[in-house]
């Protein structure tokens, strides 16, 4: 596992600094003349990278389709823009979309507060599937594997973080209804209204969600932003359905 970490962080590396030499990379990815030789040498048979005739490194063919192949995002990503733009207008605060990253939920773009108060997660920030609105909303459409691995391994990050039943619940409760509503459950005084983004066979392939501090949500609140919250996540999933 340590030498395809080292391998992917190279490629990042080329990435960043294209039409760098074995040494510039090596000093740059942190690694021995060696290691950095022996990985771009794998990594350009596979065509990952491509060597110029002045021994200059870029990313190669595979690089390429590979990022096409991960096009998908920002299609996603532009799909959600303007019914995120929206819900941050209803509401001024935290807007996010997230997709699920293996046992995490992971934050693919964001509008951020008008509050001069408020939550920070920025863009690649992770955060268990077992806690918060967008987590548990991406874990009830999880593989039923998956899902029983995080009941068993549950870990409380407050007191208001919901046990392995009450978890198990409220993911039935998210697949009938469309929502979740979170509080102080991952960390105190912040809330999540959240829902799924659905496929055409029904399964979540991201979610959107309402972030803030408890303070700002009453009981009208947050009647409207579940409502708002549900119709954002909606028309993504009709506007993706048309561009499929």
């Amino acid at each position: 596992m340590g030498s395809v970490e080292r391998a992917l962080h190279l490629l990042d590396t080329v990435s960043a600094h294209p039409s760098s030499s074995v040494s510039e990379l090596s000093a740059l990815a942190d690694l021995s003349l060696n290691q950095t030789f022996r990985l771009l040498l794998t990594l350009e048979s596979a065509g990952y990278v491509q060597r110029s005739e002045s021994k200059k490194y870029r990313l190669g063919t595979r690089a390429a389709l590979l990022g096409q192949s991960a096009s998908w995002f920002q299609t996603l990503i532009s799909a959600a823009g303007p019914e995120m733009d929206e819900l941050a207008d209803i509401s001024g605060e935290t807007i996010l979309l997230a997709t699920r990253e293996r046992d995490m939920r992971v934050v693919i773009d964001r509008r951020v507060s008008r509050h001069s108060l408020r939550v920070q997660y920025p863009v690649g920030s992770k955060v268990p599937l077992t806690v918060g609105g967008l987590g548990p909303v991406l874990l009830a459409y999880a593989p039923t594997a998956l899902q029983e691995t995080l009941l068993e391994t549950l870990k409380f990050h407050t007191p208001y973080t919901l046990d392995a039943p009450a978890l198990r619940q409220e993911m039935a409760r998210i697949r009938r209804e469309g929502f979740r509503v979170s509080r102080e459950d991952y960390s105190l005084g912040e809330f999540s209204v959240a829902a799924p983004i659905l496929d055409n066979n029904s399964q979540a392939i991201a979610a959107l969600n309402i972030a803030g501090f408890t303070a700002r949500l009453d009981e009208s609140t947050k009647e409207r932003y579940v409502a708002a919250v549900k119709k954002a996540a909606q028309q993504t999933s009709k506007s993706l359905s048309e561009k499929s």
